[in-house]
């Protein structure tokens, strides 16, 4: 299988002539890797790049929402991906609940939900206590979905750069990475499994190596087209 490697800008760059410029710099790999590129939503029709996602959705389709974005909005645009259930989403109260909400709504609209687990896992806890909340999270947040049709990215929230309470300065192995992209498998029946957490271009081989780390999400190196480069071309 392919490897997905999704680039999460969160909220950078500040203006949409720095967003095109930014993606101009990334390289269409065509070696086998699937490239994603998920910029702030204002930006996202101005890029050109053959796979552009978007960060977050409504689980509304339409109506008086002010300020939401619905899957039908997306799909009007070509999206294919769209995150969901991010740490910093949950950080906002984003529960279980509305995270299958958004899936519900995405799959109708035949875009592909890249749904974020790990939220609340600490530093302290071993494998397999990190599988439990992790598979709670996926049981509620996948109730009534097709796993198949879902990719997952496993986040560790003490592992990633900054903006978590249970953020440190650990980092998570690929081994550790493995483990949980296996259980998720295996357990779950979710067919892709990326990682996410302080992944660049120095770390990023030992986790695309690992047979059921299915890709990447990335958040800080996805802004450094050099670092970039390097990681889709692995």
């Amino acid at each position: 299988m392919r490897k997905l490697i999704v680039g999460n800008w969160k909220l950078n760059p500040m203006t949409v002539s720095e967003a095109v410029a930014l993606a101009s710099k990334i390289e269409v790999f065509s070696g086998g890797n699937e490239v994603v590129l998920c910029p702030p939503l204002p930006f996202i029709e101005s890029i050109e790049y053959p796979h552009v996602g978007a960060q977050d959705c409504s689980p509304h389709i339409k109506g008086a929402y002010t300020g939401e974005v619905s899957p039908a909005q997306l799909q009007s645009m070509g999206i294919k991906y769209c995150i969901v259930g991010h740490s910093e989403r949950r950080l906002m109260g984003e529960d279980d609940a509305l995270v299958n909400a958004k899936v519900k709504a995405l799959l109708d609209y035949k875009i592909t939900p890249i749904v974020c687990v790990g939220f609340g896992t600490t530093v302290k806890e071993d494998a397999l206590e990190v599988a439990d909340i992790v598979g709670e999270q996926l049981v509620d947040g996948l109730d009534g979905v097709d796993p198949k049709k879902v990719v997952v990215a496993y986040e560790p929230v003490w592992a990633i750069s900054h903006g978590d309470p249970y953020a440190t300065k650990n980092i998570a192995t690929p081994d550790h990475a493995e483990q949980i992209a296996l259980y998720i498998v295996t357990k779950h029946g979710v067919p892709r499994v990326l990682y996410g957490g302080s992944v660049n271009s120095t770390n990023a081989a030992g986790f695309l190596h690992q047979p059921h780390v299915g890709g990447l999400l990335i958040g800080g190196a996805s802004l450094l087209p050099d670092d970039f480069n390097k990681i889709i071309r692995m």
